[in-house]
């Protein structure tokens, strides 16, 4: 198989530039009678769909984040200061391209998913077809739980349009219909996906059995299945191919070009070059530029004072996820910002990282404490918490929680996990679902109930009248 990147590329600028590999016939049918007959076919199909999770980096994480009280701004001339200020319009164009991108990627898994099993090629074994399906489902369930965070209840579509004269009018389903169909795609897609590729980049750059049971981890948390989360959760961190990332360095290094794809990652959203497949995301981030050998960006988003304050003295995710400017690389010295995510000087960006075991070991932490199982919760958290503070992973530390201070303060284990991944997830997009699933987003962003959910598209809804806008938007 060529290498996923290559492929990627190749498939994203057909798609961009309408290559001619479908041939439509009567104009009431969307006819495909040249394509989905290969092996070869099924696999550009399923790679062409990683362009639009690429597609999706200016929103998940930057609309995340920028939602959050990571973040202020400190200047934005588009609509990603209306995620931080919280009063959201319907014509919000994030919000309508937020849409847009998620749907064309389901529509294109939906054809998989119907496409796949009917391909008559020799070459391609049934084992291999249902490879292909289970990833598709496992796609099909990312893009509906961006959805369903973003929106709330939002059209279930799991079946291909194959016709432009049915009724494309759709209403929502309830977020708990469509929580349970994300649960049920990642647990079909478990079942038949591999558990690796042939090399790093395919085996952390696409869904594989970790990435399933990950985000089936996330699923159960939210939807209150705790002993399911902490299960699934565990079967990730048993899986010898993820290891937590140690040491300062290689800590830091995780998130720049040069340390993608770490024995950590369990999925990452690969980007390449500025020329190829960048993200661009260190625009909004990076100080303005002093110098024509240093990137720069517009400095739009800058990381709040609260997270600033928030890392202990020695905790090394602190310089792993904030800088501060200097002179003569950049026009301002001592302007802290965000340094997740920024494009090296040879114009290269870090890859996104979606799920990584940190987070899942957190989250298994998490579901322990909601089953009363404090022990166990407190020693996920105090694995973090060593790695953070560059100490053996498995030796009893003074920055173990709970010390005599902690019983002296009456210890919240709850607020403990909170902060804990407010700070080794810092900027990376998990920290509005995490409000959200506990209930503490009014509390801590100050914003009513409705804003905890983004408004429908108007557009949308112009198409489809059936679409009903979310309480209280207008």
């Amino acid at each position: 198989m060529k290498t996923f990147n290559k492929i990627l590329l190749a498939t994203g600028l057909c798609l961009l530039f309408s290559c001619d590999v479908i041939h439509q016939e009567p104009e009431d049918r969307i006819a495909e009678s040249n394509y989905w007959k290969t092996q070869a076919d099924a696999v550009s199909a399923i790679i062409g769909v990683y362009d639009r999770v690429q597609s999706l980096a200016l929103y998940n994480p930057l609309a995340y984040v920028a939602s959050t009280d990571e973040v202020t701004f400190n200047n934005a001339a588009d609509g990603y200061l209306q995620f931080n200020a919280h009063n959201l319009t319907v014509d919000n164009t994030q919000v309508e391209a937020y849409w847009q991108f998620n749907y064309s990627g389901m529509h294109r898994v939906n054809d998989i998913i119907s496409r796949v099993p009917g391909i008559n090629d020799k070459a391609f074994t049934e084992e291999e077809k249902a490879e292909i399906v289970a990833e598709a489902k496992f796609l099909r369930a990312y893009f509906y739980y961006n959805l369903v965070n973003g929106y709330g209840g939002v059209p279930i579509v799991v079946k291909p349009y194959e016709s432009f004269n049915v009724d494309f009018t759709i209403p929502k389903s309830t977020v708990a219909e469509v929580y349970s169909q994300i649960s049920s795609d990642l647990a079909d897609a478990e079942t038949n996906i591999p558990n690796s590729f042939s090399d790093a980049i395919q085996t952390r750059g696409r869904a594989t059995k970790g990435a399933a049971k990950a985000l089936l981890a996330k699923v159960y948390l939210t939807t209150k299945e705790y002993r399911k989360a902490a299960d699934k959760a565990t079967e990730v961190i048993n899986n010898p191919l993820y290891t937590l990332v140690t040491g300062a360095t290689n800590y830091t290094n995780m998130f720049t070009p040069a340390g993608r794809n770490t024995s950590e990652a369990i999925w990452e959203v690969q980007f390449v070059s500025s020329t190829s497949e960048g993200h661009g995301l260190h625009s909004r981030f990076m100080p303005q530029s002093n110098q024509s050998t240093t990137v720069g960006g517009q400095y739009q988003i800058v990381p709040s004072q609260k997270i600033q304050d928030a890392f202990d003295p020695g905790d090394i995710r602190k310089d792993a996820s904030i800088a501060v400017s200097t002179t003569p690389q950049f026009k301002t010295a001592g302007q802290p910002y965000v340094k997740k995510h920024n494009r090296s000087n040879s114009n290269e960006d870090p890859n996104i990282i979606a799920l990584r075991l940190a987070d899942i070991i957190l989250i298994r932490a998490e579901a322990l404490n909601k089953l009363g199982e404090t022990a166990a919760a407190i020693a996920d958290l105090n694995t973090i918490r060593r790695r953070a503070f560059n100490v053996p992973l498995t030796t009893p530390s003074v920055y173990d929680y709970p010390n005599a201070s902690d019983i002296a303060k009456n210890f919240d284990l709850t607020a403990a996990i909170e902060n804990e991944r407010f700070l080794e997830l810092a900027f990376e997009g998990h920290r509005w679902m995490d409000l959200k699933r506990n209930n503490r987003a009014e509390a801590v962003l100050g914003i009513p109930t409705f804003r905890t959910v983004w408004p429908i598209p108007q557009r949308e809804r112009n198409r489809n009248p059936k679409l009903e806008q979310n309480t209280d938007y207008k």
